[in-house]
């Protein structure tokens, strides 16, 4: 059977990383890689299948501006200028990929992820939290272990198995998210939400 992962909100390709370098059919979803999930036709793993009915599983690494418990202080002026309605817009689409692979019986697991959040209280359909964890916790399955050892609470939702931990202590006590990527700008935004390979590691390896 094909294994195939669509994988959204994937910039730089590490949440999907694992997979791709085991074979799977993998479709990474970015609008800053050219591909926007808004238009992109979610049947084209079905069509590019060579089996009737192929296991599909779906991992989101959700944008979280507009979520993020760390940036309350900043939701009024994200209401009021449309950031908010265009965050539930891609929450929206994640929801109906994810609905109809499951409606169509061929969705395995699926995982939407997102830093200390309300993204669930603002779209119950989520369910509730799954996972948590720090970065550190699984820097032990990162090819580079110390690019893993920081803390950034992170929560996991979905239908998935939970990751075994293989902890590394943190090089620093803070987070070096903020203090290392301050700033507005589109590509400290990017630095702060690239995906650890330690978790995408251990991700896999509990689901695969």
């Amino acid at each position: 059977m094909d294994k195939v992962l669509i994988s959204l909100y994937d910039l730089t390709g590490n949440a999907s990383r694992p997979y791709k370098e085991a074979g799977w059919k993998v479709y990474q979803i970015d609008i800053q890689n050219g591909i926007d999930i808004l238009t992109w036709d979610f049947l084209q793993p079905l069509k590019d299948s060579t089996y009737a009915f192929p296991e599909i599983n779906i991992i989101a690494m959700q944008p979280c501006t507009c979520y993020s418990l760390a940036g309350n202080r900043h939701k009024q002026s994200r209401l009021a200028n449309g950031e908010f309605e265009l965050s539930q817009k891609l929450v929206a689409r994640t929801k109906e990929i994810v609905d109809f692979y499951d409606n169509a019986r061929l969705l395995g697991f699926w995982m939407l992820e997102q830093p200390a959040t309300d993204i669930h209280k603002k779209n119950p359909w989520i369910g509730n939290v799954i996972q948590k964890f720090n970065p550190c916790d699984f820097a032990g399955y990162d090819p580079e272990p110390n690019n893993s050892r920081y803390n950034k609470q992170t929560w996991l939702f979905g239908r998935f198995n939970k990751m075994i931990p293989k902890r590394m202590e943190p090089i620093k006590k803070d987070s070096p998210i903020w203090s290392d990527f301050g700033g507005n700008s589109l590509k400290t935004k990017n630095a702060r939400s690239i995906t650890p390979l330690g978790f995408a590691y251990a991700f896999y390896e509990a689901n695969h």
